[in-house]
């Protein structure tokens, strides 16, 4: 519905994003929304499809006057350093007139190997060329924003917590109507201290 490469005379924005799949997918969702409320329709890029664009003027010919700008959502990783990614966003602010807002799901400034944390410092580089690019940046959380503004020296970083790459429920039930269980969100390494440091938060909770 979204994804497609042929013109539409109608304004429109393009969201840049890691994967599509379902209906569930926060971009999708997003679309939708904004869809329904402002009329604007938003172009689904993959990563895939766009690093597969050898020559950046093939994205730029889809920023036309009817592009409002380009929504562009980063999961900033160390082991997906994108220096391709980073050569369009060049070439596209240098010949296209458009705005380019930045959506940080993630941000992990270290990688681990055989248990030692090193910093990423090509990561960062690459990271805080992009970002740089940005009019406007909106992260997840707190902490993510003090990174982003330290890194960047942009001090309009925006925090919207209750985004996140996970659909929301149409319909949200009474407590009492749920099933009587809780889902413990995290990656492999935050989420194993929740069982063993804050394990009495967690009982707490759940008895709550």
């Amino acid at each position: 519905m979204f994804d497609t490469t042929k013109p539409i005379n109608q304004k429109q924005i393009i969201q840049i994003v890691p994967f599509y799949t379902n209906d569930g997918d926060f971009n999708v969702i997003l679309a939708e929304a904004i869809r329904a409320e402002t009329g604007i329709v938003s172009r689904l890029i993959n990563y895939k499809s766009l690093r597969n664009m050898d020559d950046p003027r093939v994205l730029s010919s889809l920023i036309t006057p009817d592009c409002l700008g380009v929504l562009l959502h980063y999961n900033c990783r160390h082991y997906d350093v994108p220096h391709w990614l980073l050569r369009v966003l060049q070439y596209l602010t240098k010949t296209r007139d458009f705005q380019l807002i930045i959506l940080v799901h993630e941000f992990s400034a270290t990688y681990t190997r055989k248990g030692i944390i090193f910093p990423a410092f090509r990561f960062l580089l690459t990271s805080y060329q992009i970002l740089r690019l940005a009019d406007s940046i909106v992260t997840t959380t707190s902490r993510i924003e003090n990174i982003v503004s330290r890194l960047t020296g942009k001090t309009e970083v925006i925090c919207l917590p209750n985004f996140s790459t996970m659909g929301e429920p149409q319909c949200i039930p009474p407590l009492k109507e749920r099933p009587p269980y809780l889902i413990v969100f995290g990656s492999q390494h935050t989420r194993p201290l929740v069982y063993t440091k804050f394990s009495k938060n967690l009982l707490g909770t759940s008895r709550e």
